[in-house]
């Protein structure tokens, strides 16, 4: 972990690609030093938070670009450590040489997720908040970005705090027991213990709870467009999408193929696909996007069965809802425009709509949400867990919890305190506290360079 203290680091902190603006960033304790060897003002006694006018010189004193320089002095900044920004212009050449002028200065280019990571190790930010800065760039939808904004602004952090103070108090009355086992010391009924653990745990595991919800929150899920030919697949993904991306036309068997795209629906984000319809056939190729149909239809979180209301259910549509008899589907019945459903069929989930005339879209995404999540007020919640290993860190927590209270009455002290300090070690492996160079390099390597 040293190297990362000693080193300065560089990177471009802009997305690459022609803009008006690109931002080189250096951090570490050389930054103004090797800064003074490329700019053309002497930087050694600026003020912190200040911005100057000057121009990149390469080791000839020939001018690169000219740039607005910023100083930002440590510990005050995002990492800690002494910053230097350079606003240079955007092109994509002029910020490489302006890059390789800084390398060659004496700074190492950065790794992923370096900045962060450094703001981590010097205690400007918790691994949580290191986390959401990562899930905040990634949002996808309004609902992730949320979640993201509140584990920025510290809510998980404070949680899992919360759950450590209560459980400590708890801990100082097992490890007295250990130390002073003749005393007869009896702070708390075993009652009132197992009272106090049951509250601790009951909110532990409501937050765990959220993870699959939060998930989907954060991930989104694949949505399928099924059924048989010509009955309006493809025009639901074109009215959903708002863009005409697949072609339509009266003639049964046009899509031969899968056809992706990603949308979001209210809160949610979804991979939608279109599939060629399902009937049978002797065409090589339409067998062939059958079956990858059929595919998706298994692999998909949920299904959107298109119906033609004009017509009865045949055969291959009875095979089809066998098919998605243990999955999660909605039926679509399609072109109520022309005719309302000529057969009832019993399901949860269904819907009238016309894809091509745009009637009860709205309904269908209302449903859409709705069976999306397992618990509909999720929006609700204050916090949300969206990450995999707060969830296998908080579960490891309420594991050794679970076993102290079931044996608060039936095994020695000692065992008792042993559990509950892995109890709060786990809870501690969640905003960061003792925690291995492994699990830090798996959590910043998948962060951008420049963050």
């Amino acid at each position: 972990m040293t190297s990362y203290y000693q080193d300065t680091i560089s990177a471009i902190s802009t997305a690459f690609g022609k803009g008006a603006i690109s931002i080189i960033r250096l951090s570490g304790k050389d930054s103004i030093e090797i800064a003074n060897t490329f700019f053309s003002k002497n930087l050694s006694n600026l003020e912190s938070n200040t911005l100057h006018f000057g121009k990149i010189l390469d080791e000839e004193k020939n001018i690169i670009d000219t740039v607005m320089l910023s100083v930002l002095r440590g510990p005050n900044t995002y990492t800690g450590e002494d910053i230097i920004e350079i606003n240079a212009h955007g092109g994509i050449l002029i910020t490489r040489k302006v890059f390789e002028r800084v390398l060659k200065a004496g700074a190492r280019q950065a790794k992923p997720g370096e900045f962060t990571l450094r703001a981590f190790l010097n205690k400007k930010i918790d691994l949580t908040q290191a986390e959401a800065i990562e899930e905040l760039i990634s949002a996808n939808n309004e609902a992730s970005l949320k979640a993201a904004k509140k584990n920025l602004e510290g809510a998980l952090f404070q949680e899992i705090k919360n759950f450590q103070k209560e459980l400590i108090d708890i801990a100082g009355i097992l490890e007295a027991w250990v130390d002073f086992p003749e005393e007869d010391l009896e702070f708390k009924s075993f009652q009132d213990l197992e009272n106090d653990i049951d509250q601790v745990l009951n909110k532990m595991q409501n937050l765990s709870q959220t993870y699959n919800d939060g998930k989907i929150i954060k991930e989104g899920l694949t949505l399928a467009i099924i059924g048989p030919p010509n009955v309006g697949k493809s025009s639901l993904l074109n009215t959903l999408l708002k863009k005409d991306r697949a072609i339509v036309t009266n003639i049964a068997g046009t899509t031969r193929d899968v056809l992706e795209e990603f949308i979001t629906i209210r809160n949610l984000s979804y991979k939608i696909v279109d599939t060629a319809g399902i009937r049978k056939t002797n065409a090589l190729i339409e067998k062939e996007g059958i079956a990858r149909s059929k595919k998706v239809l298994k692999e998909a979180d949920i299904n959107i069965l298109v119906l033609d209301s004009t017509k009865q259910i045949n055969e291959e549509e009875k095979k089809l809802l066998k098919l998605l008899k243990n999955k999660k589907f909605i039926i679509a019945w399609n072109k109520i425009d022309l005719s309302k459903p000529l057969k009832e069929i019993k399901h949860d989930y269904i819907v009238e709509i016309s894809a091509k005339q745009k009637i009860n879209i709205e309904k269908l995404k209302d449903l859409i949400e709705s069976i999306s999540l397992n618990n509909p007020n999720i929006f609700e919640e204050d916090l949300l867990l969206t990450n995999q290993r707060h969830k296998n860190a908080l579960d490891k927590a309420i594991l050794h919890l679970k076993h102290v209270r079931e044996n608060l009455q039936k095994i020695s002290a000692e065992f008792l305190s042993f559990d509950m300090r892995l109890c709060l070690n786990s809870l501690n492996d969640i905003i960061g506290f003792d925690i291995t160079e492994d699990i830090l390099s798996s959590i910043f390597k998948n962060f951008c360079i420049g963050k």
